[in-house]
């Protein structure tokens, strides 16, 4: 019958529309706004002691966020967070199985904030990840982090070590969320300044060949 073949087919019997899917009313959520819901469900909960409703984060978000509050609902708020702390849950994996953690600042950002509301939930570790402070062999930490243990060895050789071997001797005590966060910015600079080094050469290069031009 011609009624079922309407009922079958998804579309309204009384408007001849096709019925919209609710994922179409997802709100997307950009980076500065994501930091914006977790800073303001981090601040609820050192004020009151436990995480806020959706529904009063969204209040309190409204016309706060850089995209349009559009579809900015309880439901919204509350798939948000779960999302991210998903995401905190696979960060948090990753860093203690592997000593990884987030390398951009946004990430890096979202990870802190995120660790302030959930850590020590159901999968998203009891204590800090790999937080081992018992000493460890230097030969570990060279292969773990060599980036970060060259810095060492020339802090350890500067005018700022006036005891010979004591920061080598402090640094085994090191946790491995820290020394994975300071891997990342000594590998970050080293890039840097690798890049400046080519440029460099480049310039000079440049420099060189238009002197010599000018040589009788």
């Amino acid at each position: 019958m011609k009624e079922g073949s309407d009922s079958s087919s998804g579309v309204s019997s009384g408007s001849g529309t096709a019925m919209a899917s609710p994922r179409a009313f997802q709100r997307r959520w950009a980076p500065a706004d994501e930091i914006s819901l977790l800073e303001a469900a981090a601040s609820h909960r050192q004020r009151h002691g436990g995480m806020p409703s959706p529904g009063d984060l969204a209040a309190a978000l409204r016309g706060r966020l850089l995209t349009e509050d559009h579809h900015l609902d309880a439901r919204a708020v509350s798939r948000q967070l779960a999302s991210l702390r998903r995401r905190y849950a696979a960060a948090w994996r990753r860093l203690s199985s592997r000593g990884v953690v987030p390398v951009k600042d946004h990430d890096l950002r979202i990870y802190r904030l995120s660790k302030s509301l959930w850590e020590g939930s159901r999968g998203c570790g009891a204590r800090k990840p790999i937080a081992r402070h018992e000493a460890r062999e230097l030969g570990e930490l060279e292969a773990l982090y060599p980036c970060l243990s060259a810095e060492v060895e020339a802090v350890e050789a500067s005018r700022l070590c006036a005891v010979p071997g004591v920061f080598r001797r402090s640094f085994r005590r090191i946790g491995d969320e820290k020394a994975a966060e300071l891997e990342a910015k000594a590998k970050r600079l080293r890039l840097a300044e690798l890049k400046v080094g080519v440029r460099l050469d480049m310039l000079r290069k440049e420099v060189a060949e238009t002197i010599l031009d000018l040589i009788d």
